[in-house]
């Protein structure tokens, strides 16, 4: 919408007075902005290049962009140059000037023609390229030592009539360029650190991110474009080998953490026909580094593949760079060393000796460094810093900045390189703090106030992880000036220091609130302490222990203090998946057991639902009455294996026990599973056996007592009915010669002419089957 006219004329009279103009912003002047209150500019001014040294003649350059971001169109867009006649003489004034609000006037723009750019037409949403180019004596300055404001105000016809405030703006500091033969030192270092996420699985998250870092434009692309501009002005390298790991885990496909054997490990190598033949390019330097078997690329989608790609260009040109020159390097993860040394004192020293495998696995050099991102430390983390250590601190971090000749301070039995936290602050406003060019400027101001202040203690600076705005790959062209001497800082680090109190630091009580949460430091342990488990019942060596590790140390980063709570829940998430691999191997029993005596057998199952080999001990536990022996030896299981564990139970109690079937590591430790079995014990003792003996003969001797005369009685019985029955006739169609004797059963009347003695043998002879 456009901006009521009367505000505007209210602005331009207030200005007028000089509003908000104090000495260390220049002298009042025409206005040339609006007022602090008003809406954000219509117009958007960006600096590309400029003049980097306000010469003593000649002209001064800038180049940029003007965007429109309304919804109305400008026409006769003038790009003036402006600048403050008054210098900022120290570097107090000029952090102080640094935060001043982009409406305040701090100096009258050029309208001399010929001196300014002009953009007929911009449409809402259009940018259009500026040139300016004036001569110095035309900005006005008083050519005293020290630092002017510079920018460029956009003035354009809308449908509010032009008048004298600005539509857009964009400025920064400028140095008078210094005299005589005396050069100012100073240290720059380039950064790769950034926030490092996993899954739960182990792989790298948030592969989006990953993808605009690495793509041209992005910051891990740009600080590789700044050191290559660099060519051969020196600098100095302070990497978080988290970021490289990362990176070289995206260059193999990303691939899970796995419980397969390391291939590193002798004696565990793939035999030839296990090798992967599916096209992965292994790279030999990350064997301690990344997952043994990295997953087939087949079916890698094109935006994969584009991020793979991406990443093994950008860890190749990284390395190309970096060639043997020797890199700091940070505790793995960038760990919060304050909240370590606080709460786990063991994750500094586990995190600076992974950050040197790393580097060496990438056949770099490293130098174990801390630097905090915040520019602070406590006493408590430079004391537990390993020997050694290139510490680097903010001046901020003391209650107020040490002198030393060199930059180097001697605190608590350590070396102490002192940084600039106000040239690390970067430029004024409108414009990104963190913009290229503003932070180069910053840093030329910084430099030359101390040159003409005669401190000869080198500037320190570390330049920011994230770029905005143009391309950063002009930074260091601009900084190859004749007064001005760059050093790595391995050379300001080696140099004599000045011993400084522990009372000097200024950490305060809010500093250390905003470090990590102890329960952070606690869900790490638990996961990495799930990780150990779970490799020492893992049978074959593998990289489980070091890849949680990893995890839990990038989740430990001083870049989580903003959400703590973000960094304990995937923490969490990490350890719940460890939990479930060692749930894996269980144990299986039977529901219920009964002893018919003192003591039986019982039997379990192992159950290995792994893909690896596994070694475990079956634990077994009792209500004391209840003894269980064998089956407590150490087991092995292949993969996905079942195994049977028997045991032989006794007890001399009758009634219900319970026992308890652990699966436990070889050392004892618990890996989750269990089985309780109640075993029910129903006592027998030898006088119910010697009843039962007593009972069988009784009735064996009962059968024998009363068959001889059962068999009498029956004999009886049969002669008696013989005698009432008459012989009965011979069969007509008997066969001739037939014997019909031979056919009648043992109780039929006697056939006329049978001997009666027989039949009574037949008769005793049935008897006694009957029996």
């Amino acid at each position: 919408m456009p901006r009521p006219s009367v505000i505007r004329a209210a602005l331009a009279g207030l200005l007028t007075l000089g509003v908000a103009t104090g000495p260390a912003l220049g002298a009042a002047g025409a206005p040339a902005t609006r007022g602090p209150a008003e809406e954000p500019d219509p117009l958007v001014v960006h600096l590309d290049t400029i003049t980097p040294v306000l010469p003593r003649t000649g002209d001064v350059e800038i180049t940029g962009t003007v965007t429109n971001v309304s919804d109305e169109t400008f026409t006769r867009v003038n790009l003036h140059a402006f600048s403050s006649q008054q210098p900022i003489l120290d570097s107090p004034n000029l952090n102080e000037s640094a935060g001043v609000d982009p409406g305040v006037y701090v100096g009258p723009r050029v309208t001399v023609p010929g001196t300014f750019d002009t953009v007929d037409e911009l449409a809402p949403g259009e940018t259009a390229s500026f040139y300016d180019s004036v001569p110095v004596e035309l900005l006005g300055t008083s050519g005293q030592a020290g630092v002017y404001w510079i920018g460029v105000h956009a003035l354009g016809d809308g449908s509010v009539p032009r008048d004298d405030i600005a539509e857009g703006r964009a400025r920064t500091f400028i140095p008078q360029e210094p005299t005589g033969d005396r050069t100012q030192e100073a240290s720059v270092i380039l950064p790769v650190r950034s926030r490092v996420w996993y899954d739960a699985d182990g792989r790298v998250a948030g592969l989006d991110r990953w993808a605009r870092r690495l793509a041209e434009g992005g910051s891990l692309d740009g600080v590789l474009d700044m050191a290559e501009s660099a060519g051969s002005t020196p600098y100095s390298w302070l990497v978080d080998p988290a970021v490289l790991h990362a990176v070289a885990k995206l260059t193999v496909g990303n691939p899970a953490r796995s419980i397969a054997p390391d291939p590193s490990v002798e004696g565990q190598q793939p035999s030839p026909t296990e090798t992967p033949t599916d096209g992965v390019d292994e790279t030999p330097t990350l064997e301690t580094i990344t997952p043994a078997a990295p997953e087939p690329t087949e079916d890698l989608s094109e935006e994969d593949a584009r991020l793979i790609a991406a990443a093994d260009a950008w860890l190749t040109r990284f390395q190309a760079i970096v060639g043997s020159d020797t890199v700091l390097t940070l505790p793995y993860g960038d760990l919060d060393v304050a909240a370590a040394a606080r709460n786990d004192a063991t994750r500094l020293d586990q995190a600076v000796d992974r950050s040197a495998e790393v580097m060496l696995d990438l056949g770099l050099t490293s130098q174990p460094a801390v630097s905090p991102i915040s520019d602070r430390l406590s006493e408590e983390a430079i004391a537990a810093t390993p020997p050694g250590t290139v510490i680097l601190l903010g001046d901020s971090a003391f209650d107020l900045p040490p002198t030393s000749p060199d930059s180097v301070v001697r605190l608590l039995g350590h070396e102490v390189v002192v940084t600039s936290t106000g040239a690390e602050a970067g430029g004024p406003g409108p414009t990104a703090a963190t913009d290229p060019l503003a932070l180069r400027q910053r840093l030329l101001s910084e430099a030359a106030l101390r040159l003409e202040n005669r401190d000869t203690a080198p500037l320190v600076v570390t330049l920011p992880t994230v770029w905005n705005g143009e391309d950063a790959a002009s930074f260091f062209t601009d900084l190859d000036q004749p007064w001005l001497d760059l050093v790595p800082v391995s050379d300001v680090a080696g140099r004599s220091a000045v011993d400084v109190p522990a009372s000097s630091l200024n950490y305060t009580e809010d500093d250390q609130a905003a470090e990590l949460d102890p329960t952070n430091f606690s869900a790490a342990t638990r996961a990495t302490t799930a990780a150990t488990l779970l490799e020492q019942v893992l049978t074959l060596q593998t990289m489980v222990e070091t890849s949680v590790e990893d995890q839990a140390l990038v989740l430990l980063s001083e870049q989580h203090r903003a959400r703590p709570g973000l960094a304990r829940a995937a923490t969490d998430r990490l350890d719940d998946v460890l939990r479930e691999d060692l749930a894996s191997v269980r144990i299986e029993g039977p529901p219920a057991v009964t002893l018919s005596g003192d003591s039986g057998p019982l039997g379990a199952t192992l159950v290995n639902e792994l893909d690896q080999p596994v070694t475990v001990r079956v634990r077994v536990s009792t209500d004391g009455e209840m003894n269980l022996t064998g089956g407590d030896g150490v087991r092995e299981l292949g993969p996905l294996a079942r195994s049977v564990v028997r045991f032989e139970a006794s007890t001399s109690e009758v009634g219900v026990h319970n026992v308890r079937l652990s699966v436990t590591s070889v050392d004892g430790v618990a890996l989750g599973s269990t089985a309780q079995v109640p075993i029910r014990a129903a006592r027998v003792s030898a006088l119910i056996w010697v009843v039962m003996a007593v009972g069988a003969l009784v009735l064996f001797g009962m059968v024998g007592y009363r068959l001889p005369g059962q068999i009498r009685q029956r004999r009886a019985e049969l002669a008696a009915a013989e005698a009432a029955d008459e012989q009965p006739e011979p069969a007509e169609d008997a066969p001739p010669g037939e014997d019909h004797a031979d056919h009648r059963d043992p109780g039929d009347p006697p056939v006329p002419g049978e001997p009666a003695t027989s039949r009574a043998a037949d008769l005793e002879d049935a008897a006694t089957d009957r029996a």
